[in-house]
């Protein structure tokens, strides 16, 4: 078995390592996309919570008027 070294072995090994260099540079892309999208899925997220507090809390309050009115309307 020959041990020399051949241009095509050496141009293979270096388009595998570019190949891997490029794929491993667009998944990190691809991961900081990610967690911009979360943050902002979770500022949505809290906003909508409390959006439906507020909404809970005055469907509360209506509730609690329309009770207290039939108390004393009793």
């Amino acid at each position: 078995m020959k041990k020399e070294l051949n241009l095509a072995h050496i141009l293979t090994t270096i388009a595998l390592v570019v190949s891997g260099i490029l794929y491993l540079n667009d998944l990190d892309k691809r991961i900081t996309s990610n967690k911009q999208e979360l943050a902002h899925l979770k500022q949505i997220r809290k906003e909508d919570q409390k959006r439906i507090e507020k909404r809970l809390d005055s469907i509360d309050e209506k509730l609690d008027a329309l009770l207290s009115a039939k108390r004393n309307g009793l």
